[in-house]
């Protein structure tokens, strides 16, 4: 493979349930709802703030009122985040895997259905800096649909400049592993640590190189 993108989310960093959380809150406190395990799978992970609040709270709303409730969500996503430090880490062996994509100098990037401020937030936590380029960082700016389309993808192999057909991809969501063979992405792995998406994976056929928990099984094929 000549390039390498990341998912973030449930991907290179395992906060999955502190995004539930903060879904589930505000979806029971704007639309007085309860949500499935299921639902939260298919249409929760990988799908950009706008997508989930019209989907679970409200489809008449206007941009004002969206932004205002994305900002929120993810406000209270961070605060639980800080208030779990001991889980602010990168997913097991994924530091290993970087700083070897690192020093046989294949491009990678990170694309992500979450906000600006929370890219922000995890290059601080995370030091992202030393392994990417933020300039190349694809994150939900609202001028692209999310994931499942593929766009998301096509603008980060861009980024690379390289073709999607030549790039691996690290993703963990129902939503992502769709926008990812969407987008022609050549070697598609998946992460799975719970086998919850396996699950899911099943009722359909998805093009997936490997599945793994973790980074440490990972073997890099240049």
């Amino acid at each position: 493979m000549k390039g390498i993108i990341f998912d973030f989310n449930g991907t290179m960093f395992q906060d999955s349930d502190l995004h539930e959380a903060a879904w589930i809150k505000m979806i029971k406190h704007y639309a007085q709802g309860n949500i499935s395990e299921k639902e939260i799978l298919k249409n929760i992970h990988g799908r950009t703030n706008d997508e989930i609040i019209s989907t679970f709270i409200a489809n008449d709303l206007s941009v004002e009122e969206v932004i205002a409730l994305g900002t929120e969500k993810e406000s209270y996503y961070r605060k639980l985040c800080i208030q779990n430090k001991q889980r602010l880490v990168l997913t097991s062996g994924l530091t290993e895997i970087l700083n070897k994509i690192k020093k046989i100098k294949i491009p990678m990037t990170i694309a992500t259905a979450t906000t600006k401020e929370n890219v922000d937030f995890y290059f601080e936590k995370f030091q992202l800096e030393q392994w990417f380029d933020y300039q190349q960082v694809v994150y939900d700016d609202g001028t692209f649909p999310g994931k499942p389309a593929p766009d998301i993808f096509i603008k980060a192999a861009d980024a690379l400049t390289v073709p999607p057909d030549k790039c691996l991809v690290f993703e963990d969501s129902y939503s992502g592993i769709i926008a990812a063979s969407r987008a022609g992405i050549g070697v598609l792995v998946a992460i799975d640590n719970t086998g919850k998406l396996k699950e899911i994976l099943d009722e359909s056929i998805f093009p997936i190189t490997a599945t793994i928990s973790d980074f440490y099984s990972v073997e890099l094929v240049c």
